[in-house]
């Protein structure tokens, strides 16, 4: 720091007395640097112990401040009514399915910080808009899962602990409780590969510990459910050759083909909704794009799907469930539908940018591709499908962001291109 000296009077040889004005006036500067000295030291200690949560443990304190900084200017008790809380701007689900419980706003900013990591490593930066506005990018932990390490402050243990995240689950649901879960269940021998996605699978599991612990088969995780993963009974199913054979029946006679559009048996075992995958979906797929519907045939119950059944649903005065049901069924062969340029509702919970990868993605695609755009329909979010996202913005006046969210999605069907 350089070194100061008092003011000098008007002429630089004369002495300056302790006693006069110009030495009171030394005094007050010397306070004023001081008391400036010790406001600087004050906030770079705020912001050290503010950056010694658990978030500034992947990505730089810089990086996170920047987000921040964008999404919420860096306010953690932030709530001005949009559904987004906090410095992070979780929404409740998003904050629900990394174990936060209340409002995200109402919680500490080092819980925040903590649950935003969670999030960061079960995702990346893919839930933050601001994230390529700032131009963050993702390490090696993002989208990785690993959140044994994590410890959020005021929950007594780490993301180790079994500790019930406070969240039901139900089929369709995707969050970090449920792959915690689905882990344990499968150190124990369960079929289950840990995605986080509430699937057919997850069911079946939750279904069986349910049963062979004398619970009411609801098929919904909640808390007694997630410690039996741990502290329950558990076996496998019987195994396929421990069950007698049967004599094999005679084969009938062969039945003569049905009659055109007369619909196939139902014969599935359960009921579909998003979600779920099988080759009865897969069927009714095919079927309702044979009638011209833009579905692909690949037997997951995705936003695509979910809107055919509604619109066969509505189209033949069913209740509108959007659920796949043998009434629904037969619609695809005999009910009425047509096709409609109005856009589908969108379903999904968050934004996609480069490098996302989803169903909602593949759907945009193929209209897009229906439109004449040279895209495959893979899903994935690539260079190609950014740079039709960004065309089809700057042809109908939106900004230019390069992100795929609601109102982007329905220029595939109303916009100009």
């Amino acid at each position: 720091m350089p070194r100061l000296r008092p003011p000098r009077s008007d002429s630089e040889a004369a002495p300056v007395a302790s006693d006069q004005p110009t030495g009171r006036k030394w005094r007050v500067l010397c306070r004023v640097i001081v008391l400036g000295i010790c406001a600087a030291v004050a906030a770079v200690v705020v912001m050290e112990v503010r950056h010694t949560s658990s978030a500034s443990a992947d990505p730089s304190a810089q990086d996170w401040y920047r987000l921040r900084m964008c999404e919420s200017s860096n306010n953690y008790a932030i709530n001005t009514g949009n559904d987004h809380y906090g410095a992070y701007q979780f929404d409740l689900s998003t904050w629900h399915s990394v174990g936060g419980s209340g409002y995200p706003n109402q919680a500490s900013a080092a819980e925040q910080d903590a649950r935003a990591l969670i999030l960061y490593r079960m995702r990346g930066w893919q839930p933050w808009q601001c994230a390529p506005i700032v131009g963050l990018s993702e390490d090696k932990d993002a989208r990785s899962g690993r959140i044994g390490d994590i410890t959020v402050p005021g929950s007594g243990s780490g993301g180790s602990s079994h500790a019930w995240p406070g969240v039901y689950y139900n089929v369709g649901d995707y969050g970090a409780g449920i792959r915690q879960w689905q882990l344990q269940m499968r150190h124990r021998g369960a079929p289950l590969t840990g995605t986080g996605q509430f699937g057919a699978n997850t069911l079946a599991v939750v279904k069986a510990v349910q049963k062979q612990n004398g619970l009411p088969g609801s098929g919904q995780l909640g808390p007694k459910t997630w410690d039996l993963a741990w502290t329950g009974k558990y076996r496998k199913s019987t195994p396929a050759k421990s069950i007698p054979k049967l004599a094999p029946k005679p084969k009938p006679a062969p039945k003569p083909a049905p009659a055109k559009h007369v619909a196939p048996k139902w014969t599935a075992s359960q009921y579909y909704s998003i979600g779920d995958q099988s080759a009865t979906i897969k069927t009714w797929q095919l079927r309702m794009r044979a009638r011209g519907a833009a579905l692909t045939g690949t037997g997951q119950f995705g936003p695509s799907t979910l809107a055919v059944v509604k619109a066969v649903q509505q189209q033949n005065h069913l209740k509108v469930t959007g659920i796949l049901g043998p009434e629904t069924w037969k619609l695809a062969w005999t009910g009425a539908y047509r096709t409609s340029t109005v856009a589908p509702k969108w379903t999904a919970s968050q934004y996609y940018s480069l490098g996302d990868h989803s169903a909602t993605i593949k759907t945009w695609q193929l209209r897009m591709r229906a439109r004449g755009v040279a895209l495959t329909g893979t899903g994935q979010f690539g260079p190609s499908t950014l740079a039709v996202v960004k065309r089809i913005q700057q042809a109908n006046h939106l900004k230019v962001t390069g992100i795929l969210g609601p109102e982007t999605w329905k220029l595939a069907w109303t916009g100009k291109y």
